[in-house]
């Protein structure tokens, strides 16, 4: 899965995610609102055009859980990464992260995919996107399918913490320049944060797009999308177009990195 995942320079190794559930995932579950209901106090009416005020809602409550808070192992897991942090490492559980954040993507989607767009997660028992905790990386994700008709293409979201020995100015200079087309640039946001956003192009008309957004309270996201399929038959790899363009633009990425929910530091 070339291009698909960055190799952190300087601190960590290499690793790949590999793609799961080539099944149809349900589609997003419709958001239903409810009027409200106004409860009988057996007060008398005010004057005219007046009331009783309006019920509050109480906050949704975390989803639950519709696949397991870290990925079953499918081999040797590396050993906890161990790096230092721009600011200490959360104290939440796995589980409250998972539901927090999972909480909070959803509710990113409601106003960030474009008319038709749905996501499709990886685990074949979720109608909708659940991230998981990766105990080696210290990090959640998720990983998806975008879906637009009969077009698609792949999706990852990471939230890790952002390391001490890592700046947006090293990223696009460390990273090796491949053999196809890819531009890189940075940038800066007036609440402090910062992105790296890259494209590659791997094949005539096949573009990933990526945006690494350090954020101002100290955890990193990554977004990363394509219109690339890769076809794996043996030991040969061929990549074939999902889309003419990807389903999101480099814009839209970054709206859902720079989220307010998506943060290791509540």
């Amino acid at each position: 899965m070339n291009h698909l995942i960055e190799a952190d320079a300087r601190r960590r190794r290499h690793r790949a995610w590999a793609l799961m559930g080539t099944g149809v995932a349900a589609a997003l579950a419709a958001v239903l609102v409810a009027p409200t209901l106004l409860a009988d106090t057996g007060a008398a009416p005010g004057p005219a055009g007046f009331g009783p005020p309006p019920a509050v809602s109480p906050p949704d409550p975390a989803p639950p859980h519709c696949t397991g808070v870290s990925p079953k192992p499918t081999g040797p897991q590396p050993p906890t990464q161990s790096y230092d942090t721009a600011r200490a490492r959360p104290t939440e559980s796995p589980a409250d992260g998972v539901a927090r954040l999972t909480g909070a993507f959803r509710d990113t989607l409601r106003t960030a995919l474009p008319p038709g767009v749905r996501v499709e997660p990886a685990q074949k028992s979720c109608a909708e996107p659940q991230f998981q905790y990766h105990p080696s990386y210290r990090e959640y994700s998720i990983d998806a399918t975008l879906r637009r008709g009969d077009d698609f293409g792949f999706f990852l979201l990471r939230v890790s913490p952002t390391g001490t020995d890592r700046s947006v100015d090293d990223v696009c200079s460390d990273a090796p320049p491949p053999e196809n087309e890819r531009s890189c640039e940075i940038e800066n946001y007036p609440d402090g944060s910062a992105a790296v956003l890259s494209i590659h192009e791997d094949v005539p008309g096949g573009r990933q797009l990526r945006a690494l957004v350090h954020r101002a309270e100290g955890n990193s996201v990554l977004v990363i999308t394509n219109n690339i399929h890769n076809n794996v038959v043996g030991n040969k790899v061929t990549q074939t177009l999902t889309a003419d363009e990807p389903l999101l633009t480099m814009d839209q990425l970054v709206a859902i990195a720079r989220a307010p929910g998506l943060t290791l530091y509540p």
